[in-house]
């Protein structure tokens, strides 16, 4: 009967999902790999380094009140020492139906009365004798099966020991997630956030909120190169994390009726965020942490992204860590934590039992390869699996994508041919091409590559070969790696001066733009287009990507033959260096930039003949071009698939003229700045922003935007003429 059950399992056996990856993120330093330690019990460690890209735990822990404690695969070691999802919903399914045909024979009464109080000796003796026996050579025999796996079966005695329902056990697992604070490693943070998971931010109390946050810190051959034109404060940076979770959040997100579904513990919208406030022991203000961290809190909660917290924020000592006195913030985050976890719809989500025996398989092959190819990863489902429907295998693929169990993408054949198994095999292999490699004697050969990487952000093919030596034993394989950093756009090809391919790398550009190239700023006579977010931040890895598409665009559109300039956070593209016309993008912190300029046009002489020339034509087919190029990467990329955005002008009665700066803070592309859109400037032509200067004209000439927008009915909508405005 329990061999019969197992087999019916395997095949259409259906599992709850019980597991969400818990992330911590936040600013380099702040004491995110301490709290993973108090949060494991460990003993904390004061000189504890940095991360370096991203720290997958090597096993799954369940979530509870008491220490996290992560199972990891030990050679010769019993059952206990890892966890097996295949194996404990398999023993669970057993469990059930063992029990219905238990209770089948029983009066109703009976039924209801005894449903949870079965005769757990006589369910192992039924158990062992059906595993035990011998096929009889009866086709309708349920012992013509396979014996049940000795796994399994260790797993259903521990659930016969419990004695009670299968229906009572809802433990949750869960896989630590380290996210490195350092800013060389943010473009490559959004391939491994997603939306079903759990998310600790983590501040520092010792270090004042508002002040400018420490410079990130680039690797360099011989020495770190120091960002030092950076001017975020440590509240920046929690803005920008959670900005960047907010853009992974679906319209569907919405938790706002939870509390009437008897989920009190979920915020407003998934995912969820913690704030975790460490270094509790030593608050820079001389207060209480608890009062510090509630002015962080308070902070964040003013934003647009106030619905993903949590309903109270934590103050943590980690030096208590692994001591005989644990710090309580940390085991109420633990409760807390698990009761978010509980009610997390992915929870409720049900699949397939033969996708967890498909998953598990995936993990022994782990062991020995990192990667498989795609045909043999369709073999293993189809011959081991019982699945032998390609929709199916899609599907199944898909979801261990969108869990990051394996990374799969698809589009080209390229892409496609490569299923990685161990995620943080891809974070290591992407280390090694956007960072630069500190100087060894063994390194001597390709040293000047290295340099032009890291004064350049230029990638030669070789020093990819050479990085990559020790990875693959054919181009094959390195091509479709190639394909897949290309596809997600952390590099693309590059103008090469010989036979050897060369790609840009945008996250290696870390040189800031030169004061000339701000004062061709200062000068452009067009104004400005912005494109905003909802989120009040530029999503991570947006401007990179979205600078190589238009690099891209145009190459085909104008094919200049002179090479743009490129420096951190802004570009530059000469698309007619025969008329002075350049295209330029600068990326602000809530804002991206963009300014068409002309040589040609003269502001003081009023030669309208070349500006009309251009706002008819070039403005505009940039316009367009730009919000095509932003709905493909919301397609393409799953980080911004509900990223909101606009396209604005500054208002020109708030601003100071030229490469807009705000008059009260004289900061450029300042986020207090007053953007329009198109459709506001539609609705009326005059600055009603409250606390504006002073200014007896507040009317805006709407006529100068049309470089971006056409304005052909404002005179209707608005009921004036805008030639009197203009």
């Amino acid at each position: 009967m329990a061999v019969k059950a197992y087999n019916d399992a395997l095949k259409d056996g259906e599992a709850s999902v019980n597991r969400i990856p818990v992330i911590l993120v936040g600013q380099e330093r702040t004491g995110k790999t301490s709290l993973k330690r108090s949060l494991k019990g460990e003993l904390f460690d004061k000189f504890e380094e940095s991360t370096d890209g991203i720290q997958a735990d090597t096993g799954y822990f369940k979530v509870s009140k008491e220490i996290w404690k992560t199972g990891k695969k030990i050679e010769d070691a019993g059952p206990e020492s890892s966890i097996s999802f295949e194996n404990l919903a398999a023993a669970k399914l057993i469990l059930e139906r063992l029990r219905r045909e238990n209770l089948s024979s029983q009066d109703v009464p009976q039924q209801s009365k005894n449903a949870t109080h079965l005769d757990t000796e006589k369910t192992s003796r039924d158990t062992a004798s059906s595993t035990s026996s011998q096929p009889n050579g009866n086709d309708d025999s349920p012992f013509d099966m396979p014996e049940i796996p000795e796994e399994v079966l260790h797993e259903l005695t521990k659930l016969l020991q419990r004695e009670r329902d299968v229906s009572d056990i809802n433990d949750v697992y869960s896989i630590l997630w380290d996210f490195a604070g350092q800013s060389v490693y943010y473009d490559t943070h959004p391939i491994f956030l997603i939306e079903n998971a759990i998310y600790l931010l983590v501040a520092n109390l010792s270090h004042n909120p508002e002040e400018k946050a420490t410079p990130p810190v680039k690797k360099g051959l011989y020495s770190d190169i120091v960002d030092s034109h950076n001017s975020k404060t440590n509240l920046d940076f929690l803005d920008f994390w959670m900005s960047s979770i907010f853009s992974l959040a679906s319209p569907e997100s919405s938790c706002s009726d939870s509390a009437t579904n008897g989920q009190e513990n979920l915020p407003g919208r998934l995912p969820p965020v913690f704030l975790v406030c460490t270094h509790a022991d030593k608050p820079f203000y001389r207060t209480k942490a608890r009062d510090q961290a509630l002015e962080i809190y308070g902070f964040l909660r003013s934003k647009a992204y106030r619905e993903h917290l949590f309903k109270d924020v934590f103050a943590v000592d980690n030096t208590k860590s692994g001591g005989d006195h644990e710090c309580l913030e940390v085991v109420r985050l633990r409760e807390k934590v698990l009761a978010v976890a509980k009610e997390f719809p992915l929870m409720k989500t049900k699949i397939p039992l033969r996708w967890l025996k498909y998953e598990n398989l995936l993990h022994i092959r782990m062991e020995h390869d990192k990667w498989i190819p795609l045909n043999e990863a369709r073999r293993i489902a189809f011959d081991e699996c019982i699945i032998h429907n390609e929709a199916e295998f899609s599907t199944l693929l898909n979801f261990l994508h969108d869990q990051r169990i394996v990374v799969h993408f698809s589009g080209s054949p390229e892409l496609e041919r490569m299923v990685i198994l161990d995620p943080q095999w891809l974070v290591d292999v992407l280390k090694k091409i956007i960072t630069v490699k500190r100087y060894e004697h063994s390194e001597k050969q390709v040293e000047s590559m290295w340099l032009k990487l890291e004064d350049t952000g230029v990638l030669d093919e070789r020093l990819i070969d050479h990085a990559w030596r020790d990875l693959f034993d054919n181009q094959e394989s390195r091509d479709s790696l190639i394909a897949i950093l290309e596809r997600l756009s952390l590099l693309c090809s590059w103008p090469s001066a010989d036979s050897n391919k060369q790609y840009l790398v945008p996250s290696m550009l870390m040189s800031p733009p030169t004061k000339d190239v701000l004062r061709l700023l200062a000068s452009a006579k067009m104004p400005s287009l912005f494109i905003t977010f909802a989120s009040g931040r530029v999503p991570p890895g947006l401007f990179s990507r979205l600078i190589l598409l238009f690099l891209q665009w145009c190459k085909e559109e104008w094919k200049s033959e002179v090479s743009p300039q490129l420096f951190h956070n802004f570009a530059m593209f000469y698309i007619l260096p025969g008329q002075g016309v350049s295209l330029i993008f600068r990326c602000h912190s809530s804002s991206i930039e963009i300014v068409v300029y002309s040589g040609d046009i003269d502001n003081e002489t009023g030669a309208k003949s070349s500006y009309e020339h251009y706002d008819q034509t070039l403005g505009r087919a940039i316009h367009w071009k730009l919000r095509l190029v932003l709905e493909c990467m919301r397609k393409e990329f799953h980080w911004l698939k509900y990223v909101n955005y606009d396209m604005c002008v500054c208002c020109p009665v708030c601003s100071q003229a030229g490469s807009i700066k705000c008059r009260a803070h004289d900061v450029y592309g300042c986020e207090c700045l007053h953007f329009l859109s198109e459709s506001d400037l539609r609705q009326r032509q005059y600055c009603d922003r409250p606390g504006r200067s002073l200014l007896g004209d507040c009317r805006i000439r709407v006529n100068q935007f049309e470089c971006w927008f056409s304005f052909e009915d404002v005179e209707k909508s608005a009921g004036i003429s805008t030639n009197r405005v203009s």
